[in-house]
Order: structure tokens, then C-alpha cells, then sequence
């Protein structure tokens, strides 16, 4: 099990208590939360899935980190690895940056750390990615990193059509 991956740029990392607020803030932004399943969260919907994220890491040994931009230090998003509540059958590959970090191609170098993690040290045959058919963005991120759709998927929490993309080892 690590507790951090590093990348050019970031420094994917275990969550810490103090990165609580900025992950509410996270969740309060409807722009950022658009394809998320709803526009707001509440502080306790958000504290939720911190102790969430937690359970993982001990059930299965990885999880989503922190995402840190390594020159300033300052949380910048998510990414890592995690089953979801609609696919359990392999992990999923996933990420979320925040808006004024968006477009400088972190997704992608998130993403392809925790692929070739997942990939290799992990020993998994398989990893997912999902996401709503109007994420653009992440798509093309999972294209770049060699996923391809596979099936629509149903999450009944969020009332949302998903599409599940597979990478193989």
C-alpha cells in the first residue's frame, strides 16, 4: 500500500483533517459539481465521504488521494483509485480539479499515475473510468489514457445515465 504518488507537477497523497474545508468548497461549487449527480453538497454529505474515502483505504488498501501541485503546496483536486457504488467489479480510475487548476493537463497526469499504478504495482488485469456522457473533459482524458467505452450504467442515487470505459492491463 502507498500512501502517496508522485507526478511531474503533483503530489498525490493520503487526506489529512485540514483538507477538509477545501474539499466543502469542492463540493458547494455547481460549476465544478455539474456532473457529479447534483450541483451542491452539504457539509455533511462532504464530511460523509471523507470518512468514505478513509473506510476504503482500510478495506482495500488504495483510495482517492489529495491532490497537491507540488511548486505551492496548494490542494488542487483529487484523483486515485476506488470501486464505485455502481461498478464494484474493478476499480475505478477517477479525478476532479478544481477550476482554476482545470485545463493545464493535471487530469491527465493525475489519471495516468494512478493507471499505471493500478496497472503494475497493484497487479490489477482491468481498471474503469466513469462518467456522464456531457463530461467531455474527463472523456478526453480517458481517452488519452487508452480507455474505451464499454457499457451505459445506471446510477440510481443520482437519477444519471453513466458510461463505463475500460482500460486493460
Amino acid at each position: 500500500m502507498r500512501d502517496a504518488l508522485e507526478t511531474p507537477r503533483l503530489l498525490l497523497r493520503r487526506w489529512r483533517p485540514d483538507d477538509l474545508d477545501t474539499l466543502a468548497r469542492w463540493h458547494v461549487d455547481p460549476e465544478l459539481m455539474r456532473h457529479m449527480g447534483k450541483p451542491s453538497f452539504t457539509r455533511e454529505e462532504v464530511e460523509a465521504d471523507f470518512r468514505r474515502f478513509e473506510q476504503h483505504w482500510a478495506e482495500h488498501g488504495f483510495g482517492l488521494w489529495a491532490a497537491e501541485e507540488k511548486a505551492s503546496g496548494e490542494l488542487v483536486g483529487r484523483a486515485g483509485l476506488a470501486y464505485h457504488r455502481v461498478w464494484s467489479n474493478d476499480p475505478e480510475v477517477g479525478w476532479l480539479i478544481d477550476r482554476p487548476w482545470q485545463g493545464r493537463g493535471l487530469a491527465t497526469e493525475a489519471g495516468a499515475a494512478c493507471v499505471e499504478y493500478a496497472l503494475g504495482e497493484l497487479g490489477f488485469e482491468r481498471v474503469v473510468s466513469i462518467c456522464t456522457a456531457e463530461n467531455a473533459a474527463s472523456r478526453r482524458v480517458m481517452e488519452k489514457l487508452g480507455f474505451r467505452v464499454w457499457q451505459d450504467l445506471y446510477d440510481p442515487k443520482h437519477d444519471l445515465k453513466l458510461l463505463l470505459h475500460v482500460r486493460d492491463a
